[in-house]
């Protein structure tokens, strides 16, 4: 830009930066066309923050998607900051991208921090291309019917401790939250199935394991300040990382040096995770090979750390290199090993994604018990049918929960009508394609799962598991995601969940509290959309 001429004929030259300031602008702009130029509705964005302000202002992100859905229809666009994003609720253009064009669309929409990660180890959630297809090799066996079996005395013991605590509220006929407790019991089968780590924290309310966790989902990190600088300024993202780095170095230098402001400047809860876990990996390269059956040593014995620093350092470091890379020519060549960082930032995973969102299942399908007898008398009965722990066995295996059909659609319906997860299911486009041309979904699973057009006769919003005996479309129900990037620890989960179910159900029947409605008020921070208390009575039942 030379000048700009005005009425004198004199000529005013700009300086360097305004032209930068000029050139951003008009990038900007041109990005706030993307939507419109493709005739795709959608809410109007604001200059630099796209739809953030909206979205960081109301209770429920999830709901406000559903909001817009009812607004602008079953395919729209909203802005990121200057990121375009399709929300999608049409069935057949979701199986699309996440079946039928898998190949396509096989990364999860770009993080904050995705750019720092790159040439890095990552978990199975943000690993993509071959690097994903390497772990998700290695990771599947792992929740396999066999090893489910084997690790399901582990859950009972747990639950066992649960149950324990139960003939008191009943005998007493108290009104309590069951929630509080479903968190110390999911987060007691996470601890002792994840790395074989007995931590009593039924028992002990100062469980340091307990106290980190509810750090971890205590606050909304989105909503944090420097969260949200990074999702409007993904430039400046390794400058934000690294000034969280440190500031966490800081901090642990501090307590090092002066151990009585300890409380002022505690280490983040994900680091604490991170060293505890590093630890419990030292010790079991350098004990003597026992039989354990928990995650960790399933992924361990994928390969030894020698394995993974020696023979395979280079192999990973050209996968790495080449992750973008995703097709059947060169799947042959994955090596079904995990690098030891790898072995530690999953087992972190599963840790965290296997607490609140196990928990807070079960809290949905207690209060829906709560609300109709009629259903929760069905279950008993094929409960009672399958299950009699006077003349079989003592506690529930693996294959009696799997031969009760009425229980698997019972949970199906729970998760149907209370998706658990925040803007996990999504998808990043890397490849040219004919949906659309668009780059990233992500799926509106409230509008999903309450469409009539793919759950009537009967009206979605009312619960009626009978609803899932009937062939509905492939991506009608996605409480897991869908496609081969869904849910690797799904079978986990709902084993845990039914193993727990069968056994509440068999000794108590649950009835509704006068404060149950008041106190359930479902909120969405974090990872996922919860309750914040769950109150009922127990009533025992007669044998």
């Amino acid at each position: 830009m030379k000048g700009v001429c005005t009425p004198a004929n004199h000529t005013i030259r700009t300086s360097p930066s305004f032209n930068r300031i000029i050139t951003y602008y008009l990038i900007l702009f041109s990005q706030y066309q993307y939507f419109k130029s493709r005739n795709i509705p959608g809410p109007k964005p604001e200059f630099f923050f796209g739809n953030f302000k909206t979205l960081w202002n109301v209770k429920s992100y999830s709901r406000q998607l559903e909001v817009w859905t009812k607004q602008f229809g079953k395919i729209y666009g909203i802005f990121e900051g200057t990121l375009p994003v399709y929300v999608v609720s049409n069935a057949d253009f979701l199986q699309e991208v996440f079946i039928k064009q898998f190949s396509n669309f096989y990364g999860r929409k770009p993080t904050p921090l995705k750019k720092e990660l790159k040439g890095k180890p990552v978990h199975l959630l943000n690993a993509v291309g071959r690097t994903w297809k390497r772990q998700r090799n290695v990771i599947n066996p792992t929740f396999s019917s066999a090893k489910l079996k084997q690790m399901s005395p582990m859950m009972n013991h747990s639950v066992d401790q649960l149950m324990k605590k139960l003939p008191n509220h009943a005998d007493d006929n108290d009104e309590f939250n069951i929630y509080d407790l479903y968190k110390r019991m999911t987060m007691d089968v996470i601890c002792r199935c994840a790395f074989g780590v007995d931590t009593d924290m039924q028992n002990d309310p100062e469980n340091i394991y307990f106290k980190k966790t509810a750090q971890v989902f205590g606050t909304d990190l989105k909503k944090r300040t420097i969260a949200k600088l990074m999702s409007v300024l993904p430039e400046l993202n390794a400058i934000f990382r690294l000034i969280f780095l440190m500031q966490n170095r800081l901090h642990k230098i501090i307590n090092k040096l002066f151990p009585s402001t300890i409380t002022k400047f505690e280490q983040r809860p994900e680091m604490w995770f991170i060293e505890q876990i590093h630890n419990i990996i030292e010790m079991r390269t350098e004990e003597v090979k026992q039989q354990r059956v928990d995650l960790l040593q399933l992924m361990l014995d994928a390969a030894t750390r020698n394995e993974l620093q020696a023979r395979l350092e280079c192999s990973i470091l050209a996968t790495l290199q080449a992750e973008e890379e995703f097709n059947s020519e060169i799947e042959q060549s994955i090596p079904k090993q995990l690098m030891y960082e790898e072995v530690k930032m999953n087992t972190i995973l599963f840790l965290l994604a296997g607490y609140e969102t196990t928990s807070t299942s079960l809290a949905y399908c207690t209060y829906v018990l709560a609300n109709h007898p009629d259903v929760q008398e069905k279950l008993q009965d094929e409960i009672d049918k399958n299950f009699d722990s006077e003349n079989d066995i003592e506690h529930p295996n693996y294959d009696i929960i799997s031969n009760m059909e009425y229980m698997d659609i019972f949970i199906k319906e729970v998760l149907r009508m209370y998706p658990i997860p925040v803007s996990i299911i999504n998808r990043e486009c890397n490849k040219d394609t004919t949906v659309c041309g668009y780059k990233i979904t992500k799926a509106d699973v409230y509008s999903i799962h309450y469409d009539p057009e793919l759950w009537g006769p009967e009206d979605p919003h009312e619960f009626i598991p009978g609803r899932h005996a009937v062939k509905r479309h492939p991506m009608a129900y996605i409480p897991f995601g869908g496609g081969p990037r869904n849910c690797v620890g799904m079978r986990f989960a709902l084993t845990e969940i039914k193993i727990f179910l069968t056994r509440l159900l068999k000794d108590y029947s649950i009835i509704k509290s006068n404060k149950l409605e008041t106190n359930f008020n479902i909120r969405e921070a974090g990872l996922v959309i919860a309750p914040e208390q769950v109150w009922i009575k127990l009533q025992r039942r007669q044998k």
